[in-house]
């Protein structure tokens, strides 16, 4: 007999990007705590890396990295998603949560406005970053459920 109630979802899958290593430890472990599976990733080429070898739901991105600032590493990372010989089999395009420690510039690159769910500004607390998460991957669960068959 069912209650109703969905089915515990699995832990989600976080692609963590970072370049200052204290920040990606810190972020790991935050997140790792609070059940999540992170793969953390130091700069943009890194990223891609991961993203091809794990499965990953969302992307918890940083803006000002090297050697690509966080737009760059997302529209390459998008690149990436949709081109069927590099897609990770049976993956779409992550949600992205943004970090900063700059507010939001007023233009942004067109891709990064399309595909930005969320930005934080740091610094910011770790239930700020937990309720982003949550939040960008049901938006896009619940957009994947009602997308046509």
């Amino acid at each position: 007999m069912s209650d109703g109630a969905p089915p515990p979802r699995r832990p989600l899958h976080l692609l963590v990007v970072d370049d200052e290593q204290q920040i990606l430890e810190l972020l790991d472990l935050t997140l790792g705590m609070r059940g999540y599976t992170v793969w953390p990733a130091s700069d943009g080429p890194q990223a891609l890396e991961v993203s091809r070898q794990h499965p990953i739901d969302v992307i918890v991105m940083d803006v000002l990295m090297a050697p690509w600032d966080g737009f760059e590493t997302v529209r390459r990372l998008h690149a990436q998603y949709t081109q069927p010989s590099n897609a990770p089999p049976g993956q779409r395009m992550p949600p992205v949560v943004f970090l900063s420690g700059l507010n939001p510039p007023d233009a942004l690159p067109e891709l990064a406005e399309k595909l930005i769910q969320t930005y934080l500004v740091k610094p910011f607390r770790p239930a700020d970053l937990v309720q982003a998460i949550e939040n960008v991957w049901e938006a896009q669960h619940r957009q994947s459920s009602t997308d046509p068959i």
